[in-house]
Order: C-alpha cells, then structure tokens, then sequence
C-alpha cells in the first residue's frame, strides 16, 4: 500500500515540476539592469582568465631543480 501511495505522489510531483518548468520569467524580472550574464558565464567556465588561453606557439623543454637554481 505504501508503495503505491508514494508512486503516485512521485508521478504526481514529477508532473507538477515538469508544468513548472515552463512557466516564463515576467518582463520587469527579465529588462533588469544588474541582470546576470549567464551565458558569458558558460563560455567561459572552467578557464581562470578572462582574456581567453594563452597559447604560445613554440618547443617545450623540460625543467628540472638543476636547470631552475642556474637560471636564478
């Protein structure tokens, strides 16, 4: 009996967060001033400068403790 009654109330608030999920922001929420730029957020996730990677084209050398103290 318990697992039925939970079943329903799982297919029921499923349903419920599914309509509600379509409702849309009103106008006032949406032509704000200090609004949150999300995508600007998603393009550039996960990268810690803003200006984009810095790729420098060119070879790449091992360093190791000898090659970092004779350079100092």
């Amino acid at each position: 009996m318990n697992a039925i009654f939970f079943s329903i109330l799982a297919i029921f608030s499923l349903f419920v967060f599914m309509n509600l999920g379509k409702v849309k922001a009103s106008k006032k929420q949406m032509n704000r001033d200090d609004r949150i730029k999300w995508s600007y957020r998603r393009k550039f996730r996960g990268q810690k400068n803003k200006d984009g990677p810095k790729i420098i084209e060119g070879s790449a050398e091992e360093i190791d403790d000898e090659t970092k103290k004779s350079s100092q």
